[in-house]
C-alpha cells in the first residue's frame, strides 16, 4: 500500500454525524491500511489520469475531495475482507455499546447498503424528495432530507446510498451530484458489464468462482456492491477535468464568438408602435410571432427552400436557424443576438427600414464569463429593474408567453443533443423518445436552478411533454 494513501486518508477523514465513532475506529489497525486501500480504489485512478498528486486534490477541487473521501469510507464500511471481517461489524462488536440506538441502526444500515444512481423529483425544500433508482428500477421513494433539498432541483441525478433507519428513509453522508450525460455513461458501463458476464465467466476454469462471477454481475444488487469505486472514479475524473479545463471558446452556429448583445432602439417622438411594426412586417427573414409585439430573425433561407411553403404555415420555418429576437414595446424596440457579427448585420438590415422611426441604438453586451458570473449565487448582481409601469406579475406573464413562443419554434428546429433532429422527428423512435425526455428534463432542471424570483423559474414545460406525446416518461 502506498504511504500517500494512508496519510491522505488520515488527513481527509473527519469525525461526523452518526458515524463519528466509526470514523475514529477506521484509524486503527488493521482498518487504517484497509481504508487506504479504498482510497486507492476510489481516488488514485482519477488523480493519475489527470496527473495530479493525491495530496493536491483538495487544492484542485476543494470540498469535492472530501466527498470522494466519504465515498471511499462508506465503501470500506460495506466491504467484507478475505478474513471475513467488516469494519462496521468490528466497531459494533467492540464499541457498539457506547453508541445510541439511532447510531447503531444507522451503522447497520450503512453496512448493508449499496450505492446507486437516483433521479430526483418532487423536491420539498427542507423536508424531502422523491428518488427513482435508475439501476434497479421500481417506483420512486420518498427520502427524508433537510440540507440537500435546499440545493437539489427537479431531475438532478445523484449517486448515493439510500437506507432506512428505524422507519425513516434517508441518504448516507456521501452524495455525488452527477451530470446527466455522465450518469448515462455510468449506466451504459454497468449494462455492458452485465451483458458480457457470461462470456467473461466462461473463460474461468474454477467452477465455483465462475458461478459467483455470473451471479454477481447479472444481479443488479450484487453489481452495485462492486461498482462503488468505478462510480466514484468516473465522477471524480469528470470533476477534476471540469476544474482544470479552461473556459472553451464559445461560438454560435456560424462559428462566431459568443457575446450576448441587446440593441435598444428608442422610438422617435410622434412615432407609433404600429408604424414600426408595419416597417418590420415587410422585412425578409423577420417573422411576427405575437401580433407585432415579438419577432424572430431567421437565417436566410437556403436556395433549395426558397419559394417552398409548407401545408401548414406554422411550420414553414421548421429547421431554420434563429439569428435573433425582437421585442417591440410602447417606446422602444429591443433586438437580442448572440454575437457582434450578428449585431452588425441586423443593424445594417434595420437601418434603412427604420430610418426616421427610431434613434440610433444603444448597445448592451454581456460576455459568457459575465453571464456565468451572474448566475453565481451571492456575488450575482441585482436583478434588472422592471420596465416602467410593469409589475413582477406582468413581467412573469410576458416572459412565459415569450418562452411559449420560443419553445414552439424549438420543437421544429434541429437540436444537437438529439442528433441534429427536431424534437418532433426524434420522438418517432423509442431511443429518440428517451433522448427527448432527457433533453426536456435538462431544460426544466436549468430553470429550476434559477432564483425563485426569476420569471423563468416556474415556467411550465408540461405542454411540451404532452405535445410530443411522451408524458409517460416524465414520472
Amino acid at each position: 500500500m502506498r504511504p500517500a494513501a494512508v496519510e491522505f486518508g488520515d488527513a481527509m477523514m473527519a469525525p461526523r454525524g452518526n458515524a463519528r465513532g466509526l470514523v475514529e475506529w477506521s484509524r486503527r489497525d488493521p482498518w487504517r491500511e484497509r481504508m487506504a486501500e479504498m482510497v486507492e480504489r476510489h481516488i488514485r485512478r482519477a488523480c493519475d489520469l489527470n496527473d495530479i498528486d493525491i495530496y493536491d486534490l483538495p487544492d484542485v477541487i476543494g470540498e469535492h475531495a472530501m466527498v470522494a473521501m466519504d465515498c471511499a469510507f462508506e465503501d470500506c464500511c460495506t466491504a467484507t475482507w478475505k478474513d471475513g471481517s467488516n469494519l462496521a461489524n468490528d466497531y459494533l462488536k467492540r464499541r457498539g455499546w457506547k453508541e445510541t440506538v439511532i447510531n447503531r441502526s444507522y451503522i447497520e444500515a450503512l453496512r448493508d447498503s449499496v450505492v446507486s444512481l437516483y433521479e430526483v423529483s418532487d423536491v420539498r425544500p427542507g423536508e424531502s424528495f422523491l428518488a427513482r433508482d435508475l439501476v434497479r428500477g421500481g417506483d420512486p421513494i420518498r427520502v427524508s432530507e433537510r440540507t440537500a433539498t435546499k440545493t437539489l432541483v427537479q431531475w438532478d441525478v445523484i449517486a448515493t446510498r439510500i437506507i432506512t433507519v428505524r422507519g425513516v428513509v434517508q441518504m448516507t453522508g456521501a452524495v455525488l451530484a452527477v451530470e446527466r450525460g455522465l450518469a448515462d455513461e455510468m449506466l451504459a458501463l454497468m449494462r455492458r458489464t452485465q451483458s458480457r458476464a457470461p462470456e467473461a465467466a466462461a473463460e474461468i476454469a474454477d467452477p465455483e468462482f465462475r458461478t459467483r462471477l455470473e451471479t454477481e454481475l447479472v444481479n443488479d444488487e450484487m453489481l452495485l456492491s462492486i461498482a462503488a469505486p468505478a462510480i466514484t472514479t468516473l465522477w471524480l475524473n469528470d470533476t477534476i477535468r471540469r476544474y482544470l479545463a479552461p473556459l472553451p471558446d464559445m461560438a454560435n452556429s456560424d462559428g462566431e464568438k459568443i457575446e450576448f448583445m441587446t440593441l435598444h432602439y428608442r422610438l422617435l417622438p410622434g412615432i407609433t408602435v404600429a408604424q414600426v411594426a408595419e416597417a418590420l412586417a415587410g422585412t425578409p427573414d423577420i417573422r411576427d410571432e405575437d401580433d407585432g409585439k415579438h419577432w424572430i430573425w431567421f437565417a436566410p433561407e437556403k436556395p433549395g427552400r426558397k419559394g417552398r411553403k409548407s401545408a401548414q404555415a406554422d411550420h414553414e420555418d421548421t429547421g431554420r436557424t434563429i439569428y435573433g429576437h425582437l421585442t417591440l414595446g410602447a417606446s422602444k424596440l429591443e433586438v437580442m443576438v448572440n454575437s457582434e457579427d450578428r449585431a452588425t448585420r441586423i443593424r445594417n438590415i434595420l437601418a434603412p427600414i427604420l430610418d426616421g422611426l427610431v434613434q440610433s441604438p444603444l448597445v448592451e453586451r454581456i460576455t459568457p464569463e459575465q453571464a456565468m458570473a451572474a448566475r453565481g449565487g451571492a456575488s450575482a448582481p441585482a436583478a434588472r429593474s422592471l420596465p416602467e409601469g410593469m409589475s413582477p406579475e406582468d413581467m412573469r406573464e410576458a416572459v412565459h408567453q415569450f418562452l411559449d413562443r420560443q419553445y414552439r419554434n424549438v420543437l421544429r428546429q434541429k437540436v444537437p443533443a438529439l442528433g441534429d433532429k427536431t424534437p418532433r422527428q426524434a420522438v418517432r423512435s423509442a431511443k429518440g423518445r428517451q433522448a427527448v425526455a432527457n433533453w426536456l428534463k435538462g431544460l426544466e432542471q436549468n430553470n429550476a436552478r434559477l432564483p425563485a424570483d426569476d420569471p423563468m423559474h416556474d415556467f411550465d414545460f408540461s405542454w411540451m411533454w404532452e405535445e410530443l406525446g411522451i408524458t409517460d416518461l416524465r414520472s
